[in-house]
């Protein structure tokens, strides 16, 4: 499992670091920010740097989660939240999930 993320975004890394701390099994997280296009594609032929910027990427068994889904995904490994991520599957609450996650772009930086 791998988590991508802007690693020059305080809120993220945050995150990021809980989200380490408490999952199951070993997830490798990085920061978009030290890759390359050409490890990017290593990682998974449709990462781009274009793609990292706009959205967190979990990519898990070969497949590619990004934003909301990445973490709604990300979440059955995660102790405590696997008993709760079923109700991130209930109708609507994706796109309620990706409107949060337009809005969190819009202000993560002004988390310190």
């Amino acid at each position: 499992m791998i988590l991508i993320y802007d690693g020059q975004c305080p809120f993220c890394t945050k995150l990021a670091s809980g989200l380490q701390k408490r999952s199951l099994q070993p997830i490798e997280i990085i920061s978009y920010h030290y890759l390359t296009e050409e490890n990017l594609q290593n990682i998974h032929s449709q990462l781009t740097k274009t793609k990292c910027e706009g959205d967190v990427q979990f990519i898990q068994n070969g497949i590619r989660y990004p934003g909301f889904f990445g973490v709604r995904a990300l979440l059955w490994n995660v102790k405590f939240y696997r008993y709760f991520v079923w109700l991130l599957y209930l109708p609507l609450v994706p796109f309620l999930g990706m409107l949060a996650f337009v809005f969190l772009k819009k202000i993560r930086y002004s988390f310190d």
